[in-house]
């Protein structure tokens, strides 16, 4: 999909009609929209998302989303609908989408499309446009194309992992593969149920606890996802309120310890966690070495008393010694005389020689119990050693919370009531991350109760089937969709493999080159994003760093999607070309970090429309874009009032100057201006 052309009309702050053209050129594929906070940004990237899908944002970053059409409109023109459409090219045909909304009945009118051709329009012969836009754009793959910058932070958290595993899934297109694999589980079910039917009322008892023990564990799970959101809007709660105390000149100072204290603390959390880890090592490594450690100390008497020295192995001590006798000259070139004292001696060696398998045993006991000897001995120097980090880490991280308690009872009795209010509102935020965190450690040891007991009701009614020749047949086609889930599943887990190592390659290479910090990153198997320095040591990440390696998650996404463009697969579907349209993607980041943003954007897709305030559209952003912007726009807030005691709000693009703010104006909204 190539969008060319977009039209609003009155749309939410937008006033009237409002237009703007998709700069369709490959080598200046960016469409710039400048525009001060509360115009419109927001708006404009939520139309598209609801033209084409119907989405619109959650509450917390899209105030009334009932009212959908510009109030002015609506009481200067007595104006009750709003309309978005699209005009895009897909596979070398042009479309229009649009979808509307009146709000005096509050209704959504289903999507339209059509086709454009010489000039006009034509019903489309798609007879459900939304299943179109679907396989154009796969619905659970928008939001990594039409995406909120600064909530893109939110895939490098801990609650951000399950988010990145879903993108992943999205842009394989594997939710039809995925419909197909619940289907089998849940014939799956019925089969393994009909079974216990046909053996007995204790198979049947099994087969209620095991259904039991799966309801609770799907509720169990569904409230860990509910603790999961609980804790990531708190720590959204966190980082504004933290942007906001460190804007706060009063509380900058107190702010800034704050951030280095935080970061000092989660290096100090991970070198814990490595030292556990390490703990944990040490019982598989030296578990038998300590335990034999008396054993090995008795042993040793034992062996010794089995002296092997100066005695001959058997078999070899009758066939050496007669060939010497025979010879009658010594190994060492003397002769020996049939009769003589060195005779006699060499003969007599056979009296003492060693019986083979008793000597080889002595011998590999021997060995065995050294190295035991010698692993129990490393054993207590480790566990000291590991010791004295982990008490040395603890001790550092008491500091630290000590620290940060203090910077809290700082900012809270400050004079200044907003700071108070602000760093009470964090504090709990804080407290409120922190019980969601613990209430999922309980949840946790529930669903491992519960699996436990699912497992062992499972053996129990497998055993009880076994033996019922009625129950045979269930248990064989069972089994057939066992088998045909366990191939599902590894087919989608080996793409999905692929996926994730694609992308993790394409962040690493973005992070090696724009990031300031030496660092590699690393996205496991369970879509955890961490950056880890050059001594394999995990790094804290800042916000801006957490903004800068979401955008890189999200234009590597977009890159990968393009690449399966062609791809022709029998359970997932084909990649796609699609626009990245991003609001406010510079929004925590430094100057070098914008300029690294805006460096890497462009080259990962298509189409990109950013959608900035005028102090994103930096010198040094708008230096790397100079030569990728195709079109520009600014937004323009309309105001009736006159301003009076307000300062003008204007920006000067290449010698024009063009209003950000106007007053006195016949309407209340946005209007769109091109720049030329």
């Amino acid at each position: 999909m190539l969008i060319e052309f977009i039209r609003i009309n009155n749309w939410r702050s937008f006033y009237g009609d409002n237009d703007f053209l998709v700069s369709k050129d490959p080598s200046k594929n960016v469409t710039l929209i400048r525009a001060e906070n509360g115009v419109g940004k927001t708006s404009l990237l939520a139309a598209i998302n609801w033209c084409l899908f119907g989405i619109l944002p959650s509450e917390s970053e899209f105030e009334n989303p009932s009212k959908l059409v510009n109030e002015c409109a609506i009481q200067k023109d007595g104006q009750t609908k709003t309309t978005v459409e699209i005009d895009f090219v897909h596979e070398g045909k042009a479309y229009r989408a649009s979808r509307s909304f009146d709000q005096k009945t509050e209704t959504t009118h289903p999507l339209r499309l059509r086709e454009l051709a010489d000039g006009g329009e034509i019903p489309s012969s798609k007879d459900r446009p939304d299943r179109f836009i679907n396989s154009v754009i796969p619905r659970e793959m928008a939001p990594h194309f039409f995406f909120y910058g600064e909530a893109t932070s939110r895939y490098t958290g801990s609650t951000g992992a399950r988010k990145f595993g879903e993108a992943v899934k999205g842009i394989l297109g594997s939710t039809v593969a995925r419909m197909a694999l619940e289907d089998l589980r849940k014939a799956w079910q019925d089969f393994n149920r009909q079974a216990s039917d046909n053996t007995s009322a204790e198979a049947q008892d099994a087969e209620r606890e095991i259904e039991e023990a799966v309801q609770r564990i799907a509720q169990y799970r569904e409230n860990l996802l509910k603790l999961d959101e609980e804790i990531e809007a708190a720590n959204s709660r966190i980082d504004r309120l933290n942007q906001e105390l460190a804007g706060a000149k009063p509380a900058k100072e107190a702010q800034t310890r704050r951030a280095r204290i935080e970061s000092q603390l989660a290096t100090r959390e991970t070198e814990k966690a490595k030292a556990l880890q390490r703990s944990k090592a040490w019982m598989r490594t030296y578990i038998t070495s300590v335990l034999a450690e008396e054993l090995v100390k008795e042993s040793a008497h034992v062996v010794k008393a089995e002296d092997t020295r100066g005695r001959l192995p058997a078999p070899y001590d009758q066939k050496f010694v007669d060939e010497i006798l025979e010879d009658g000259t010594c190994v060492c070139g003397r002769p020996i005389a049939k009769g003589s004292e060195e005779f006699d001696r060499i003969k007599s060696l056979l009296d003492s020689a060693g019986d083979q398998a008793v000597m080889s045993r002595v011998m590999t006991t021997n060995t065995a119990l050294g190295r035991l000897e010698a692993g129990a001995t490393r054993a207590w120097s480790d566990y000291e050693r590991n010791n004295e980090d982990l008490r040395r880490v603890e001790a550092e991280i008491q500091r630290l919370d000590a620290d940060l308690v203090e910077i809290s009872k700082e900012l809270a009795a400050n004079p200044l009531t907003d700071i108070a209010e602000k760093e009470a509102a964090r504090e709990r935020a804080k407290t409120q991350r922190n019980q969601a965190m613990s209430r999922k450690v309980d949840i946790q040891t529930s669903i491992n109760n519960f699996e436990r007991q699912k497992s062992g009701s499972e053996s129990k009614r497998d055993e009880l089937v076994k033996k019922s020749e009625a129950a045979r047949r269930f248990v064989k086609r069972a089994q057939l969709s066992a088998a045909l889930m366990a191939r599902l599943e590894s087919r989608l887990k080996s793409e999905e493999e692929a996926a994730r190592e694609a992308i993790e390659r394409e962040v690493d290479a973005i992070v090696k080159k724009f990031m300031r910090k030496p660092a590699t990153v690393e996205l496991d198997k369970n879509y955890q994003l961490r950056l880890y320095d050059e001594r394999k040591m995990e790094i804290a990440k800042s916000t801006g760093e957490n903004q800068l390696l979401g955008l890189a998650f999200t234009g590597a996404i977009a890159k990968y999607a393009k690449e399966r463009e062609k791809d022709v697969d029998d359970i997932l579907l084909p990649g796609t070309v699609a626009p990245l349209v991003v609001d406010s993607p510079f929004g925590h980041l430094d100057p070098l970090y914008r300029r690294s943003v805006a460096e890497f954007l462009p080259n990962l897709a298509s189409q990109v429309i950013l959608l900035v305030s005028t102090s994103q559209a930096s010198d040094a952003v708008m230096g790397t874009l100079a030569d990728k912007v195709g079109q520009e726009y600014v937004l323009t807030r309309h105001n009736r009032s006159d301003g009076k005691g307000k300062q003008p709000e204007v920006i000067e693009i290449r010698g024009d100057t063009y209003d950000l703010t106007a007053y006195n104006s016949e309407i209340e909204g946005t209007r769109i201006t091109e720049v030329r």
